[in-house]
């Protein structure tokens, strides 16, 4: 498993932990999201990942499930860092810091290969998507946009966008974002390192792709939280 898809299997579970504080019996729900847990970390470092597995058998064995509860939530924040700040190491998927134009000129060649349509999520998304990166789009592109920050530069800038260029451009709000993901057509995923208007200015980032299964679960994902979000 390569770091990138490891980062994304532990996110989007991280952003589905069933309720874990209580006493009592588990149910299947919680039994399975701790084995993919369990599973996880033994992959990241089976060393280093002890200290999560005990905390795991505490719950299980209902001993101190609070505490336990807080050790498994702050783990699973500490190895996503880790994680994170590994990715830009790696060649031909990191940009350095000053690095904005390779990195303005990689994800305008990831937009151009969109056929059907584009998903942006980012929540400091702002209307230099549009200047740098939405030309790129073929033409009869559809384009998404869930941001969370700066809701009247979008919606003014989508607005204008689709009144010139005809392309179907749909912005939604949702404080439930974090992290950036972008979509193209049916079967891409690609995450980011910072959002893209900061990308490779003073801080390494990176553009990676995700496998198509944890691909396809992350799109579950979001679309519930497009589904419950705000239309700009």
């Amino acid at each position: 498993m390569t770091p990138h898809v490891l980062l994304e299997k532990l996110r989007a579970l991280l952003q589905s932990v069933p309720p874990l504080e209580g006493r009592g019996q588990y149910s299947n729900e919680q039994y399975s999201w701790l084995g993919q847990a369990n599973a996880l970390m033994h992959e990241w470092d089976e060393i280093k990942s002890l200290p999560f597995k005990t905390a795991v058998s505490c719950l299980l064995q209902n001993i101190n499930r609070p505490g336990n509860f807080g050790t498994v939530i702050a783990f699973f924040h500490d190895v996503i860092a880790r994680v994170e700040n590994s990715l830009p190491e790696e060649a031909g998927q990191a940009f350095g810091p000053g690095a904005a134009y390779d990195f303005f000129r990689a994800l305008n060649d990831l937009v151009s290969t969109a056929k059907v349509q584009l998903w942006v999520v980012d929540p400091y998304l702002d209307a230099e998507i549009f200047d740098g990166y939405m030309q790129a789009l073929q033409p009869g592109v559809s384009a998404r946009l869930l941001t969370a920050k700066y809701l009247s530069n979008v919606k003014v800038a989508a607005e204008k966008y689709q009144a010139q260029f005809g392309s179907a451009v749909e912005a939604r709000s949702s404080n439930a974002i974090h992290d950036r993901v972008i979509f193209v057509d049916n079967d891409q995923c690609w995450v980011l390192g910072a959002s893209i208007k900061d990308a490779a200015l003073k801080k390494p980032t990176y553009l990676a792709p995700v496998s198509p299964d944890v691909a396809a679960e992350k799109r579950k994902l979001y679309e519930a939280i497009w589904t419950a979000g705000t239309p700009i």
